[in-house]
């Protein structure tokens, strides 16, 4: 408040706009970054809860798989990509297990390189990243393997090797590893105690970019194109397949059985691996899309420490519970 005087000469008391307009957005912006952070923090609890439940369901499942293929060895070969593909997805909500409880409990990070460890690898969600990135990859491999042997049986009867199925599975780790963890460690830091992890600051604005269009390409835009082309041409494929069987005469019925349980069991696992697909489209590219198109705090250094000083809000803040 201020005194001054008007053309007449009396006192005029006024109100400076500037300070009630700052009192204001100050109360505006705290009120915000407290709602934040209470529905950050129930939303990391609902991860917590799903990683636990989806560990559980996928060590079951990785079980029977195990304990199935062992028995059957010796009457079929393993598709160790199937078994690959539950191993990461149990990897991956181990990781979710173990990195939301630490989060939630805001633990106070030293500066050291123990404290940068731990964020950059853990808290900052880098390992979980590289997991997810080996299931897409793998995922991806799995339905390529699946359409070739629908598809063109002969050709992959005869050019598909056990090497390659091996090399596949060590290349969905290491491409999923080397994909997110170098970034991860790159863009994380310590600082107040608190982890501001993967990909919160980039020295230059053109590498966030690329990176951003390199990562959606790679695990959002490419897996889509791969599962409706492969998995559209396969259910066109076995559709023309089983009206050829179904136009054989009767006799032929039992020679046919062994080939009609095969191709029985090859849907099945198509089926499986269609609705697995379907749900990664469904879950997981919106959000791409969202990080592409939503404006990013760190694209200007004034918005990203006003967002770094939300989240020291949020964390003091949360830290009551």
């Amino acid at each position: 408040m201020y005194v001054s005087a008007d053309m007449a000469g009396n006192n005029v008391t006024a109100i400076d706009d500037n300070v009630s307009a700052t009192t204001q957005s100050v109360v505006f912006f705290d009120s915000r970054w407290m709602l934040a952070a209470a529905i950050q923090f129930y939303l990391q609890c609902a991860t917590i809860a799903i990683a636990v439940v989806g560990a559980g369901a996928n060590a079951v499942v990785l079980y029977a798989l195990i304990l199935h293929n062992l028995r059957e060895t010796k009457k079929r070969v393993i598709n160790w990509l199937i078994i690959n593909q539950n191993l990461l997805d149990f990897c991956c909500c181990i990781m979710l297990v173990i990195v939301f409880p630490i989060r939630v409990s805001n633990l106070y990070l030293t500066s050291g390189s123990l404290g940068y460890g731990l964020c950059a690898l853990i808290i900052s969600g880098n390992a979980t990243y590289c997991v997810q990135n080996a299931s897409i990859i793998n995922l991806m491999s799995l339905t390529v393997e699946r359409y070739l042997k629908v598809v063109y049986p002969f050709w992959s009867k005869k050019h598909m090797k056990n090497w390659m199925l091996y090399a596949t599975l060590a290349f969905s780790w290491i491409a999923g590893i080397l994909s997110a963890a170098p970034m991860g460690f790159v863009t994380s830091f310590v600082a107040e105690g608190t982890c501001y992890g993967y990909g919160l600051y980039f020295s230059n604005p053109e590498i966030k970019a690329g990176y951003g269009i390199w990562n959606f390409l790679t695990f959002s835009l490419i897996p889509l194109v791969i599962f409706v082309y492969c998995y559209g041409h396969i259910v066109v494929v076995m559709r023309k397949q089983v009206r050829v069987m179904a136009g054989h005469n009767a006799e032929a019925a039992a020679q046919r059985g062994s080939q009609v349980q095969s191709k029985r069991v090859k849907w099945n696992i198509i089926k499986t691996m269609m609705i697995v697909s379907a749900f990664f489209i469904v879950c997981w590219f919106p959000m791409n899309v969202y990080i592409m198109v939503a404006d990013d705090p760190s694209a200007s250094p004034e918005l990203a420490i006003g967002y770094s000083h939300g989240r020291v809000r949020c964390k003091v803040w949360t830290s009551g519970f």
